[in-house]
Formats: C-alpha cells, structure tokens, sequence
C-alpha cells in the first residue's frame, strides 16, 4: 500500500485547459477528420478543387469569345478569376454549413465538441482550398503573360479575409436553419444560382444601367469582387457606390443574426434526434 501511495504521489497533475485551447483542440481534430474525408468520395480527390473552376473558367471564356478578351483593360481570364473562385468558397462554405450538424451529431456527445467548432473547421478547410486554387490560377495566367499589379496584394489579401468573416456570418445562419429545417436543402441550389447571377460573378456591373446599379449593389458580394480585381488592376474602374463600409454593415448585421439564432437553438442542435 504504501508503494502505491508514494507511486501516485509522483503522478503529473493535469491541468485544466481553458475553454479557447478546448475549442481550439476540437477544431483542430475536426479539421484534420474534414481535410481526410472531404473529397473521399471522388475518385479525383483534391484535384476537384482545381478542376472545377478550370472547367467553369474554360467554358465562359468559350462562350463569351466572341465579346472580346478584355473587360475594361482587364483580362477577361483574370476577371474570372477574381469572381469565380471567392463565389465558389462563399458558396461552397454556406452549403457545408447547412449540413454540418447533421454529419457530426454523434460527436456532439463529447462535450468539448460543440456545433460551431464543426462549421469552423469546414470554413476553414474550404478557405485553403480555394485560396490555394486562387493562387495556382493567378499563377497560370502570370505565366501566360497577363498583366497583373502586385502593388495591393495586401488590399487583396485584405479583401479575401474580409470575404472570409462575411462567409463566416452567412455559415452560421445557415448552420442553425439547416438543422431547424433539412428542407431548405431544396431550395439552395435555386438561391444560389441567382445569387450567382446577381453577384457579377461573370459580367462587370459597368454593363449595368447606371439607375440599376444601385440595386446589385444591395449584394455585398459585388463590392468585394470589383474590390478584388481593381486590386489586381488599378486601371478597372471601381463603380460609383463600392464600398467596404458596406459589407461590414453585413458582416455585424449577419454575426448578429447568426449569433442570436446559435445560442438560441444550441441546445436542439447538441441532442440527438
């Protein structure tokens, strides 16, 4: 007996984590469990991040061939690039989200592990990704000799992020709807395939009457996209009413929303159905 007392007298003791190092640890795990399986499904794994803007890039720039190589002193190609890849994250985030309680109920029995982590480590899974496919396409088309500014890459660093935390906003509306109601489901595709069309995704909003614009600047995903390409090109003009300001009124206005609906619905979301 007395060797087992002084044997456990020399024992460690463990000190308690606080609550970020937990949440940290469980994004962590979660992330490392997200980046194995997110694309297991599919025979071309990680590639599918690259060739699904590649093809979507490739088939806009055979259809509107015919309109010309440039839009407003900018390379057609580059301007697809700054307006296909962060629609595709913000897309691609908001859709993880709906679903990701669903897919991780069984591991909200450990208590560390709450609903957020998990629309957390999706977000920031699906932020490398694209940014790495970002970055492998600017890349490409350097090499092919389009020109390109590198004087604000810190402004277009700046407006990823920026994207990135109004991702974030939208994610956590959805994490809560999605769970409230797995119907929404049948109606995202459609939402997002006008939010698609309204976010000048493919198409300047220059091309836009002037007494129109206003009302495509209601989107704040427009004011971050033009922001992005007069960041890579100084000569494309920004229209009369981008503005930063703006989106950040979205980004308080959607962690708000998102914010009240989380701590409201928490509790339903953790429980097993």
């Amino acid at each position: 007996m007395d060797e087992q007392s002084v044997s456990l007298k020399v024992l460690p003791r463990l000190k308690p984590r606080g609550g970020l190092k937990v949440m940290y640890a469980a994004i962590r795990a979660l992330f490392l469990r997200e980046l194995q399986t997110r694309f297991g499904e599919y025979r071309l794994g990680y590639l599918w991040i690259i060739l699904e803007p590649a093809l979507h890039i490739g088939f806009m720039l055979i259809l509107f061939s015919s309109l010309g190589r440039t839009v407003l002193g900018m390379d057609y190609e580059v301007f697809l690039v700054n307006g296909i890849l962060p629609f595709f994250m913000f897309k691609q985030i908001s859709t993880q989200a709906l679903n990701a309680v669903s897919a991780n109920k069984g591991l909200f029995s450990y208590r560390p592990v709450k609903p957020i982590d998990t629309l957390l480590a999706r977000s920031f899974l699906e932020l490398f990704l694209h940014f790495v496919a970002y970055i492998f396409f600017m890349a490409i088309l350097l090499w092919f000799g389009l020109p390109m500014s590198a004087d604000a890459i810190p402004q277009l660093l700046g407006c990823w992020i920026i994207l990135f935390i109004l991702t974030l906003g939208f994610g956590l509306i959805f994490l809560v709807l999605g769970d409230i109601s797995p119907e929404i489901n049948k109606f995202i595709a459609t939402f997002f395939f006008i939010l698609y069309l309204f976010s000048g995704v493919i198409y300047t909003i220059h091309i836009i009457p002037p007494a129109y614009q206003p009302y495509l600047l209601w989107n704040p995903l427009v004011h971050i996209m033009e922001l992005m390409r007069h960041a890579v090109a100084p000569t494309y003009p920004l229209a009369n009413g981008v503005s930063l300001s703006y989106v950040f009124v979205w980004i308080l206005g959607t962690f708000f929303l998102g914010l009240l609906l989380y701590t409201r619905f928490e509790q339903k979301m953790v429980k097993s159905k």
